[in-house]
């Protein structure tokens, strides 16, 4: 079973759907590909402060809070600074690409809800990206080779070595790549028109589930042990009676602003 999942690092819901995803696949319900999106692409690169919509923030803690099940975290605040994850985007476009999109997916959720972090920035965000791709040694061997991650990833060729030190996005935060800029494109082309912008949002062959019902889905997906069979389908069921299964916003109106 082959799933999609639509996810904005900004999004309380999105990062409890990510906790889910990540049980999903533990618990072997389904392969599921991770897309990174960006509800609001015009926020400002500097950050925008919560403050200026103390409501809508409170809002989405208290609901994704009132969401999470045994053994799952949830944010008890919002940052001060609110994130433009287009560089973030951008890099987990590039991840993809290096085989670490997992891991950036959960490093870029930790640093913004967990640490409350601001991650504008390509800067910040490559940091991320480098801790990944060029583990730190010892300090004898950053000594003696400092700049070269060659060193470590045996066989690398001149043009991989900026990707190993983080350089997946470019200093205005796009992807580097073409690959990337194209991925990042169909992910929002794919989802916007078939959600009206709602995250999280789950792709399933006769839909899109977004909001709560995507969460409830992941959730009783990820409680499907290997070998029995998903017990997903009563959430499925209960959607499509409801009419929760969306071309909309979901049964959390506050995602996809």
């Amino acid at each position: 079973m082959h799933l999609t999942v639509y996810g904005d690092f900004n999004c309380p819901y999105s990062y409890l759907a990510s906790q889910r995803v990540d049980a999903v696949v533990r618990a072997g319900g389904a392969e599921v590909e991770w897309r990174a999106v960006e509800r609001d692409p015009a926020m400002a690169l500097t950050g925008t402060p919560s403050s200026l919509d103390p409501q809508r923030w409170q809002h989405e803690i208290a609901g994704a809070g009132d969401l999470t099940g045994p053994g799952e975290q949830v944010p008890g605040r919002v940052p001060a600074l609110v994130s433009n994850t287009g560089a973030a985007v951008a890099a987990y476009a590039e991840a993809v690409t290096d085989g670490v999109a997992d891991e950036l997916r959960r490093s870029v959720f930790s640093e913004i809800w967990v640490r409350q972090r601001h991650l504008s920035g390509p800067y910040e965000v490559r940091q991320l990206v480098r801790a990944l791709m060029y583990p730190a040694g010892p300090g004898h061997q950053q000594l003696a080779v400092p700049d070269l991650p060659a060193r470590i990833h045996h066989h690398v060729g001149p043009g991989t070595l900026p990707r190993l030190s983080g350089c997946t996005i470019s200093p205005d935060g796009t992807p580097l790549t073409t690959a990337g800029y194209r991925r990042i494109r169909r992910w929002r082309g794919e989802w916007r028109p078939a959600t009206g912008g709602a995250v999280p949002a789950v792709g399933l062959p006769d839909g899109m589930l977004t909001g709560v019902a995507a969460l409830t889905y992941l959730a009783e997906l990820a409680a499907t042990t290997p070998g029995a069979g998903p017990r997903a389908a009563p959430a499925a069921q209960r959607v499509r009676a409801t009419g929760r299964r969306t071309a909309g916003r979901g049964a959390a109106p506050v995602t996809g602003r």
